[in-house]
């Protein structure tokens, strides 16, 4: 089994620049071809169901994997046609209702798409809709190899294979979602997960970040960072929300599962797009402006857009998995023995 650095973080380091440091390293498992089915083992439609042993390791990868993100209300926020940029937190247009859902605790990593790559994804006709299987043979890298478009010869850049990956369109991140099993999150899910542990502001509307209302540039990879470029997808421990997911403000932008429409201006004015787009949350390493790298800030990109800014992570619905095992099973084991 191939092996990577996985980076372990130490929470207890007092400064910002210590939570977000690299302070051990040890090697870790990539997820084998079985492992990786974690979800599809847990789908509740499998006919028969998985035994107890199979269900309880299934559950443990996609705990370490993904987070729980509970229910709960979103205030989603118009975007202004004019001006393509979100009006204030005060004018909520849309109120909604996320279900229960886990969430990839990280952006999909150069090293976890490779193995989409080397199992022939971009050959699997299934993962793909029939109105794009034409597309696909242009969904190469700089080499002319399938893949994303900033590798070569079907490989990462040297040194970011725990980089989110990047250089890949709509279409790739949800053929990339259906092979796990899981899928891409709307913009309501997206903001759920960036915004429920803070709960409501006084004013009404849900927190800008996960840490709070106020822009803090050691949280997150944006202009302000100065880095430049993507950073591996577990840095920035600070700018985790408490349930462990990183990185949802900063270093990529991040493909949902909706199209992106803008609103009616208040004259009724409606802005019309040359192509569909998709909309992207999060801002990235080159996002300028703090107002765009917020949990609230929404805007979209063409369906078959590739570029080095824009990333993805999946999520699976909670009611679409078979119950975990019963912690206290044992009891009753021990009892009947």
């Amino acid at each position: 089994m191939t092996l990577i650095s996985r980076f372990r973080r130490n929470p207890e380091k007092g400064s910002s620049n210590a939570d977000n440091a690299r302070v051990e390293t040890e090697p870790v498992h990539i997820l084998s071809p079985e492992q990786l089915n974690y979800c599809r083992t847990l789908n509740t439609e499998n006919q028969p169901a998985p035994d107890p042993t199979t269900t309880a390791s299934a559950w443990k990868l996609l705990e370490e994997y993904m987070a729980l993100v509970p229910e709960g209300e979103v205030a989603l926020i118009a975007t202004d046609p004019g001006s393509m940029e979100s009006r204030p937190c005060e004018a909520p247009t849309d109120l909604a209702w996320v279900q229960s859902f886990y969430l990839d605790r990280h952006c999909v990593t150069n090293a976890e798409f490779a193995q989409f790559v080397a199992d022939g994804g971009y050959a699997q006709e299934h993962l793909w809709p029939a109105e794009i299987l034409a597309h696909v043979l242009q969904f190469v890298d700089e080499s002319g190899c399938a893949g994303p478009r900033f590798w070569s010869s079907g490989q990462p850049p040297t040194g970011k294979h725990d980089h989110p990956v990047a250089g890949i369109c709509w279409y790739e991140a949800n053929a990339y979602a259906h092979w796990r099993g899981k899928r891409l999150p709307t913009p309501a899910e997206w903001q759920r997960a960036a915004t429920w542990a803070s709960g409501e502001m006084a004013s009404g509307a849900q927190s800008r970040y996960p840490w709070g209302d106020s822009f803090d540039p050691s949280r997150c990879n944006t202009w302000n960072t100065g880095a430049g470029d993507t950073v591996a997808a577990d840095d920035y421990y600070s700018g985790a929300t408490p349930n462990g997911v990183y990185q949802l403000i900063g270093n990529v932008w991040e493909w949902t599962a909706s199209l992106f429409e803008c609103e009616n201006s208040p004259e009724g004015d409606r802005l019309l797009m040359e192509a569909p787009m998709a909309e992207i949350r999060g801002g990235a390493y080159d996002t300028y402006f703090a107002s765009q790298a917020t949990s609230q800030f929404r805007t979209g990109h063409s369906l078959l857009y590739r570029g080095s800014n824009l990333g993805f992570r999946c999520c699976v619905n909670v009611d679409q998995l078979v119950p975990p095992p019963d912690p206290y099973s044992f009891l009753e084991e021990s009892g009947n023995s």
